[in-house]
């Protein structure tokens, strides 16, 4: 049997629907289930079984199958698909798919064909694939990316270096492949146009089960939906502005990746997954965070909520590796509210601790804003670059600051308002700040006054200025601000 996803649309992050695409000699074994379980109507005549009842039930069936099969039930699969991506397995596998629709496969198995192809022309690797990919600064999915360097012993699409087929395997045990189809230009950011899951499993996961981070090699399921706590978020009437929920939940229908901490990371975020840069990032996020606070109901909030948490669980994932999204310009803001959400809504304080600044001085946000200090006033500062940087005074003590590199460069901090990357990380950080100020317990897990107070501060001199393009606050964010930072709990 195949199994796949069928495209309907993939304007932005891509909206599909799983409807499984069977193949007509199972139709028999399905029909039987479906006319005992009272999904269809029993045939007239002695039909069942018979190419004629095969052929005009056999579109009735993949409309049905979804209604009759609880999410994430398991099937048995020769391949799968997903998002553009078709593994193919030498042996049927029980197969079945995570609640964010991510597919997992029982194995070990042993994987024949993965297409698009991993190819090599003219010195050219692409539409590659990793196994389990560790945190750092290279890849396996394509070569032509100069500041993420391709190292071919990563791609999992090309077993010895040579192509993937029945007589040169993949083959796993368990673990995580992201499969990735790569874009035609050249050293292009991003150079993936998607990228997918597949995670092979020792045993069937849970009903309703999480996906495991793909970073790293523990491939145990160890949440599931039904412990998702809906009481941790608001129900606020909708403000100007507010996006519509399916299409903000399409923005974190396929993974991000997050196997690179850093700047060159906006390499392999592919293009119809997410945005590259981490402003961009962060200000979708936003979109999200902020959604899950309105007066939808807990049914229509489920989509978006087990996609945020889902994408947290993949942070913490990579945080447990060792990951940390340091202070870099613009680059990693906006991965810190996710954790701190999945942490908070599956109440975890394995998860909740790396949210804890004091314990896990990890995330961006954290590292670049500080409270001013008498050590501060007047310290020397980097000019060779001819950025303006303005050295802090006396009158500067004691209010709540950004800075460029803060903990990894103080050279780099400077007074001015019109500091490089300040307002670019100020407008797409506001979002989460107010996020975590909805959200029960957010600030205080959160353990960092200084990016909050800094928030507040930015408010009150930004906050006339939404427009919603490029480093200005999101109009949203904005009516969600006014209408409700004074009434937020912490």
């Amino acid at each position: 049997m195949r199994l796949q996803e069928e495209e309907t649309n993939s304007a932005d992050a891509g909206n599909e629907s799983a409807i499984g695409s069977l193949q007509v000699a199972d139709c028999r074994t399905l029909s039987l289930a479906l006319i005992s379980a009272g999904m269809i109507p029993t045939p007239p005549g002695n039909l069942i079984g018979s190419v004629f009842f095969h052929r005009t039930t056999f579109h009735l069936i993949l409309l049905l199958l979804p209604l009759a099969l609880p999410s994430g039930s398991a099937l048995a699969a020769t391949s799968l698909s997903q998002h553009g991506i078709t593994w193919t397995f030498a042996a049927d596998h029980k197969t079945g798919q995570y609640a964010n629709g991510d597919w997992w496969v029982v194995g070990p198995v042993t994987i024949t064909k993965i297409s698009p192809a991993s190819t090599m022309l003219s010195g050219v690797t692409i539409n590659g694939s990793q196994l389990n990919p560790p945190v750092g600064g290279d890849q396996g999915y394509d070569s032509r990316p100069g500041d993420m360097p391709y190292k071919a012993e990563k791609n999992a699409a090309r077993p010895g270096g040579k192509d993937l087929s029945p007589s040169n395997p993949l083959k796993i045990t368990t673990g995580s492949l992201i499969s990735s189809i790569s874009l035609e230009k050249d050293q292009a950011r991003p150079q993936l146009k998607t990228a997918t899951i597949l995670t092979v499993v020792a045993s069937e996961p849970p009903e309703g089960a999480f996906r495991p981070s793909p970073v790293g090699t523990d491939k145990t399921s160890r949440w599931v939906k039904s412990q998702l706590n809906y009481e941790i978020l608001k129900s606020l009437e909708p403000v100007a502005n507010a996006p519509k929920l399916e299409m903000v939940e399409t923005y974190f229908e396929r993974p991000w990746l997050e196997q690179n901490p850093n700047w060159t990371a906006r390499y392999i975020h592919p293009a119809e997954n997410q945005p590259a840069y981490g402003r961009d990032m962060a200000n979708r996020l936003a979109l999200g965070l902020l959604s899950l606070h309105l007066n939808y109901s807990t049914a229509e909030k489920e989509k978006l909520y087990i996609r945020l948490v889902q994408y947290g669980l993949d942070i913490y994932g990579t945080a447990l590796e060792g990951g940390a999204w340091e202070d870099l310009g613009g680059h990693n803001q906006g991965r810190k509210m996710p954790l701190l959400l999945a942490g908070l809504a599956l109440n975890e304080p394995d998860i909740l601790a790396y949210a804890d600044a004091s314990k896990h001085f990890i995330f961006q946000e954290d590292r670049q804003t500080w409270f001013v200090t008498e050590e501060d006033v007047g310290r020397k500062l980097h000019t060779a670059d001819d950025r303006p940087r303005e050295p802090y005074t006396k009158e500067d003590v004691g209010i709540a600051e950004w800075g460029e590199q803060h903990t990894r460069q103080k050279v780099r901090d400077g007074r001015n308002w019109d500091a490089y990357y300040r307002i670019i990380c100020l407008t797409s950080e506001m979002g989460h700040a107010l996020a975590a100020h909805l959200t029960e317990g957010a600030v205080k897990t959160w353990n960092w006054a200084p990016f909050f107070a800094y928030m507040d501060r930015g408010f009150d001199i930004e906050g006339g200025n939404a427009t919603g393009k490029s480093n200005t606050l999101d109009p949203f964010v904005v009516a969600m601000w006014n209408a409700y930072r004074k009434q937020a709990s912490e």
